[in-house]
């Protein structure tokens, strides 16, 4: 089996806003009752394209150990 390499450019702050924006979009047209579903189907999907599980992994413990704004704070479209 040929193991898939990932080669991951940084993305520059201009074009990961557009990013978030384009997420941000995205999650309110799922709405709050798939809000949960639609993120999750996003990080399987890359995870599964990129090939790298691991990554993907570990990507979430920090995320989750990373404090979040308060909602009032938060940016949203």
């Amino acid at each position: 089996m040929t193991e898939k390499i990932l080669h991951m450019a940084t993305l520059t702050f201009d074009h990961l806003e557009v990013l978030y924006d384009e997420l941000a979009t995205a999650i309110d047209q799922a709405g709050a009752e798939r809000e949960s579903v639609f993120l999750a189907k996003l990080v399987l999907s890359m995870a599964h394209e990129w090939g790298q599980g691991e990554r993907v992994s570990a990507l979430i413990q920090e995320c989750l150990r990373e404090p979040s704004p308060p909602i009032s704070d938060r940016k949203r479209v």
